[in-house]
């Protein structure tokens, strides 16, 4: 393997990451590390530009893990909202363990 397979799969795991697609970052990063133990004697220019881009794609990692931790907040946090009454009177609306809405 030579630095462009690894520039290829760099970008393919930008490209997967950018469209959450988290099933293929398994198969890439398999790829990836047998790219890098592969790389031995890369010219200096395509270092830099594969630890340019390996610093890209820790920053959307790094994202990604943020977004799915604020997803999974929002999926545990019990739902609630605000109705009104024939009164107009305001009263809360929130699920209760089943998943099913209840007046209180």
């Amino acid at each position: 393997m030579n630095s462009e397979t690894l520039v290829d799969l760099l970008e393919q795991t930008s490209r997967a990451l950018l469209a959450g697609d988290f099933a293929a970052l398994d198969d890439l990063a398999r790829d990836t590390g047998a790219a890098l133990e592969a790389l031995p004697g890369a010219d200096p220019e395509a270092l830099d530009r594969i630890r340019e881009m390996a610093a890209a794609n820790t920053v959307l990692f790094e994202a990604a893990a943020r977004g799915l931790a604020a997803a999974k907040g929002r999926l545990n946090r019990p739902a609630s909202f605000s109705t009104y009454d024939s009164n107009g009177q305001r009263g809360a609306v929130q699920a209760d363990e089943s998943g099913k809405a209840r007046r209180i």
